[in-house]
């Protein structure tokens, strides 16, 4: 159900039970935070999408904008260059209810990356390679939750090709074998509809997805161009000292290039992941290391409490980065709506052999971040220092890596963003392919279990239609839309 006033009102902020006092870092006050919303694919109109989101996520909640002023839900909209288009505005709100973590409350800047203009113009033969490249893999290599999907697309190119051979059948043989109301020349005329159809829609959806996801030679100006613009983005609101909070949530193709923009930019803000073992965030950092660890040993009747002791570790990280002093880590979320990412072993890798790799190898960040061991150098100084460590100490394991042992700083490795991000996953899962949405689904067994999987299906219920652009709806159930704000959580509770 949809949260009240009061509940939010009296919500406590995430904490320790138990907190260390120097865990606590000197706070900064910012008056205002960021939600950066990634688009999908598809020929998307500038401004559409953020608008119809922060209408269902702010506009029309009763529960979070302060009574007392009129029309207390408005939203402003300014130009701002930030956003690396002059077709894009800032939609920015009213101040909010207070919460445990914003006593005066919080105002939001809404932003919008918008890279469909980048990936326009996508080759036929790129599209057909990729194509190729799905079907002609063995069976064992097709997980389980797309494989009648997989069937289908067997089925359609099969189909497509039986028609385009029949425009090849002299018109001698196809007189004296076909019916006469079935003239060859609308069999032609047919199939050269469907093609200019059929390559018109692969231009404007499917092509994006081709044009992002595969490192081809023709593919990589355009996938540097969406990565830089996010980037740009993303390093703008962390100069501005009026943010304390970045949540950057999105939808489908989206998902896939917002996860490489938190890999990317964590990798590059090298002093925010350096922490002093003197410092107020060192704390933070051994218990995300704890939990970390907690979780890696984890049985099924103890993942949930380590889980939950997981989340308050990254917020605790979180907050400390934020606090400065210094470069900073703004980040705090990552909201992820009917994400193909549940299908990378399939789609951004040949199998679930070659994804691990790729994860194992530091190339792909999960949620907790791979922990790796350490030469008996290190784990001396981590048991030093009070991190975690194993029996014998050379099989520790730790995130947070230290270069000289004598300075007494830790460096979380380049993929470990979410040492400090929260990862909530949105799905609807497919029953028969058309009802729900096949292209999202759980993140966890791809990913990591420190991620927030929300099964709508089951808080909600099934749906009878294709439902994958209906994230944000804001005529979709009551259940769904308070599972989304929740999980964009404004308040930061």
């Amino acid at each position: 159900m949809a949260t009240t006033t009061r509940s939010r009102k009296a919500a406590a902020p995430v904490a320790d039970p138990a907190p260390a006092p120097a865990a606590t870092a000197a706070p900064r006050t910012p008056s205002r935070q960021a939600v950066v919303l990634v688009h999908g694919m598809g020929e998307q109109i500038p401004m559409d999408t953020i608008k119809s989101f922060v209408k269902t996520v702010w506009e029309d909640d009763p529960d979070i904008a302060q009574r007392g002023t009129q029309d207390p839900n408005t939203v402003w909209s300014h130009p701002d260059e930030r956003t690396g288009s002059l077709e894009l505005r800032l939609l920015t709100t009213r101040r909010s209810i207070p919460s445990g973590t914003y006593k005066r409350g919080v105002r939001t800047d809404f932003y919008e990356l918008y890279w469909a203009d980048l990936t326009a113009g996508s080759h036929w033969a790129q599209f057909t390679s990729w194509v190729r490249n799905l079907l002609l893999r063995s069976t064992k290599r097709v997980p389980k939750d797309v494989f009648s999907l997989w069937i289908l697309l067997w089925f359609l190119s099969l189909l497509l090709g039986v028609i385009a051979l029949t425009t090849t059948i002299p018109d001698s043989i196809w007189q004296k074998y076909m019916p006469w109301w079935l003239p060859q020349g609308l069999i032609l005329a047919a199939v050269a509809g469907g093609a200019t159809l059929l390559h018109r829609i692969v231009s404007q959806t499917f092509g994006r997805v081709v044009r992002y996801t595969r490192a081809q030679p023709d593919n990589i100006a355009a996938r540097a161009a969406v990565r830089e613009r996010g980037l740009a983005l993303l390093r703008a609101l962390h100069t501005n000292e009026d943010y304390g909070r970045v949540i950057l949530a999105s939808h489908s193709l989206g998902t896939i290039l917002a996860h490489d923009l938190i890999g990317y930019f964590w990798a590059e803000r090298e002093e925010a992941r350096t922490i002093a073992e003197d410092s107020p965030a060192f704390p933070a950092l051994i218990r995300v290391e704890k939990a970390a660890a907690a979780m890696a040993s984890a049985g099924t009747d103890t993942i949930e409490a380590a889980r939950t002791e997981y989340h308050v570790a990254q917020t605790e990280l979180r907050r400390a980065l934020a606090a400065g002093p210094g470069e900073r880590w703004l980040i705090s979320d990552f909201v992820t709506m009917g994400s193909p990412l549940t299908h990378a072993e399939f789609l951004l890798a040949w199998d679930m052999d070659d994804l691990r790799r790729r994860q194992t190898a530091r190339e792909v960040p999960t949620c907790p971040p791979q922990r790796e061991r350490l030469d008996k150098t290190v784990a001396q100084a981590a048991a030093r220092a009070g991190l975690p460590v194993s029996d014998p100490p050379e099989t520790t394991r730790l995130i947070a890596y230290t270069p000289k042992p004598s300075e007494k700083t830790w460096i979380l490795h380049h993929a470990a963003p979410f040492a400090a991000t929260r990862w909530t996953n949105l799905y609807d899962p497919a029953r028969f392919i058309y009802q729900g949405d096949v292209i999202g689904g759980p993140m966890r067994e791809n990913f990591g279990q420190a991620i927030t999987d929300v099964n709508l299906a089951e808080k909600d219920k099934p749906s009878k239609g294709f439902s994958h652009t209906l994230y944000w709806d804001p005529d979709q159930s009551p259940v769904r839309i308070a599972e989304l704000r929740k999980a964009v959580n404004l308040l930061d509770d």
